[in-house]
């Protein structure tokens, strides 16, 4: 997998003085965490799941981008479908397994969101190994008394499909909401997750159960930090999950309108406003983010492209931080540039510049992303 894979090599040259690189499921935990990019969602009572990753429908036309595709099993499929939901999902995920290991890596990687602990154990049961094309397991909801429920349950799954599952723990309930309960709770469930980190791929939040815990639904040309309640408690959770000694990465939350019919790119209020809320999520500490429609792929991905001056920013400040401290001027001289507090910064770019690319000078990610879609747009007549 590479992102930006729709674009030509010429594309490539124009754009891009360092282009993205290739990655895989079995990448480092750092390298696949950020690489997730715009993950989108499938019902799990999807019939043809397996058939269009095996065609190759998930890395063209309006799909062009995707790497990450969680089949779910919870919000997206109604209780009455549910047990044909979950023997729908055993078999698509068994005919993936008589796929070649070429055919599954051109894919994008898989996840699945699964409701409960017990469920995974049935899933268990009846995949079997069928399992193995799996890269991890998203836990709803989750709690300190039910989180190491579903590590227990990870467990069983890993074993079951002869390889290592991530975790992707999902944060989305009224005790993380609920400002008197609120930092107890991300404490404890830190405190858990510490000592699993090396299996927590991302750490994910659910912004629309939050809001739907104080009746609330923020229209297309509000981003969710326009709804304060629900920006302070993303916030605690990036103050509490964010920070680098830990290492976690967290994924933003779901924008949850998107365009339909052919508009010219930006002309659509839903469009300019993903575009703002990727911008102010990477600016707060996300990296990527939950996606509900194809035509949000390009926009969410395209956000983390790093600039030109960005990353001769950061390569400065790493070669120099093995030498001497103190301020270093910029590059483009332009802005101060101090070893010791950017360093950990620098190192984050880096490792993001190395998934998105770097960009040649004079081009900013708007510019990749107007192509994007200009060509998207072409292909449609």
């Amino acid at each position: 997998m590479r992102h930006f894979n729709g674009l030509t090599d010429s594309d490539l040259k124009t754009f891009f003085k360092y282009s993205p690189a290739e990655f895989s499921r079995d990448a480092e935990r750092e390298t696949l965490s950020l690489a997730l990019g715009a993950a989108l969602y499938t019902p799990g009572s999807r019939v043809d799941f397996a058939q269009r990753i095996l065609s190759g429908d998930y890395n063209n036309g309006a799909f062009t981008g995707l790497t990450t595709l969680i089949v779910c099993l919870e919000d997206a499929v109604a209780d009455t479908e549910l047990k044909l939901a979950e023997e729908n999902v055993v078999g698509e995920l068994k005919k993936l397994e008589q796929a070649t290991a070429e055919q599954l890596a051109a894919g994008p990687a898989l996840f699945l969101r699964i409701r409960t602990p017990n469920q995974l154990d049935k899933l268990i049961k009846k995949a079997g190994t069928a399992l193995s094309v799996l890269t991890g397991v998203v836990f709803p909801k989750c709690l300190p008394a039910t989180l190491p429920l579903f590590f227990d349950a990870l467990d069983r799954a890993s074993e079951a499909a002869g390889r290592r599952l991530y975790a992707l723990p999902l944060l989305e309930t009224k005790e993380v909401l609920y400002s008197e309960s609120r930092e107890q709770t991300l404490a404890d469930l830190h405190s858990i997750m510490q000592a699993e980190a090396e299996r927590i791929l991302t750490v994910r939040v659910g912004a629309t159960d939050f809001s739907s815990l104080y009746g609330l639904r923020r229209p297309a040309e509000r981003t969710i930090y326009d709804v304060h309640i629900i920006r302070d408690c993303l916030i605690s959770i990036l103050n509490r999950f964010g920070r680098s000694e830990d290492g976690y990465t967290v994924s933003g939350p779901v924008y949850e309108h998107f365009s339909s019919g052919e508009r010219l790119w930006l002309s659509s209020k839903p469009e300019q406003t993903l575009w703002e809320e990727v911008q102010l999520d990477i600016l707060n500490g996300f990296k990527g983010k939950t996606c509900i429609h194809p035509s949000q792929i390009s926009i969410v991905n395209a956000g983390h492209i790093v600039t030109l001056e960005a990353y001769e920013d950061a390569q400065l400040i790493l070669n120099e931080s093995s030498k001497r401290n103190g301020v270093l001027q910029s590059p483009k001289r332009n802005k101060m540039n101090e070893v010791k507090p950017h360093l950990s910064w620098a190192r984050k770019i880096t490792a993001q510049a190395e998934v998105y690319g770097v960009l040649n000078e004079n081009y900013q990610p708007i510019d990749v992303l107007n192509h994007i879609r200009a060509n998207q747009l072409s292909n449609q007549h």
